[in-house]
C-alpha cells in the first residue's frame, strides 16, 4: 500500500537521486571531466611523440654526464662525428704524412680503401699490406664482403709516423665500425 502512495514515490525519487548524483559527480571527475565543447576544425597533433621531460633539480646541483639532456652536442670544427667520443690512437705525423700497415688477423677477405689516395683494394686472409706516404688527414674504408662484422684496433709504433691497424672478426655490432680518420695532428678516431 506504500508503493502507491504519491508521498512515498516522492521520498523514493529523491533518495535515488540524492545517491545518483554524487556517483554521478564522482564518475566524471574520475574520467577527467565533461568531454571539451569543440567549434570550427579539429586542430591536427604532431607526428613526433612529445619530448621526455627531464625532472626538477635543485639550482645548487649540476647534472651528471648520465642526466644531461640526450642531445647532439656541436663539435667543433676540425672535429670527426666520431661514435668514440676519445681517439682509439694518435700517430705522429711525419712531415704531414703518415704510414699504415694493415694486419688482417681474420680468415675472410677485406676490401679496404683511402679516399681520395687509392683505388678499392683487397686484403687477403692473414695478411698484412704497408701503406706508406698518406698524407694527414686521411680516412680508410674498410669491409668484409661476405657482411662479417670487424673489430679494428689501431696503435702507434715504435717508428715514428706509423699506424698499425689490425682487424679481427667479431660478433658485437657495438664494436663494428666502417672506416678510420686520421686527423692532421695525428688522432685516430673509428666511426
Amino acid at each position: 500500500m506504500l508503493r502507491h502512495n504519491p508521498l512515498f514515490k516522492k521520498f523514493s525519487l529523491l533518495a535515488a537521486a540524492s545517491i545518483a548524483l554524487p556517483v554521478g559527480i564522482a564518475t566524471i571527475s574520475l574520467a577527467g571531466g565533461p568531454p571539451p565543447q569543440r567549434q570550427g576544425k579539429p586542430v591536427s597533433q604532431p607526428a613526433t611523440p612529445p619530448a621526455t621531460e627531464m625532472p626538477a633539480m635543485p639550482a645548487d646541483e649540476k647534472p651528471t654526464p648520465a642526466e644531461k639532456p640526450a642531445g647532439k652536442p656541436a663539435a667543433p670544427e676540425g672535429t670527426p662525428p666520431a661514435r668514440f667520443p676519445m681517439p682509439g690512437a694518435r700517430v705522429t705525423p711525419t712531415e704531414g704524412t703518415v704510414a699504415i700497415k694493415l694486419v688482417n688477423t681474420t680468415n675472410a677477405i677485406i676490401n679496404y680503401q683511402v679516399v681520395g689516395v687509392t683505388p678499392p683494394r683487397t686484403l687477403g686472409e692473414q695478411s698484412e699490406i704497408l701503406l706508406t706516404n698518406l698524407k694527414a688527414p686521411l680516412t680508410l674504408t674498410y669491409q668484409r664482403p661476405d657482411g662479417g662484422l670487424l673489430l679494428v684496433r689501431p696503435q702507434a709504433t715504435a717508428m715514428p709516423g706509423m699506424l698499425q691497424v689490425s682487424f679481427g672478426a667479431t660478433t658485437d655490432l657495438g664494436a663494428d665500425t666502417k672506416s678510420m680518420e686520421v686527423q692532421e695532428d695525428g688522432r685516430v678516431f673509428l666511426n
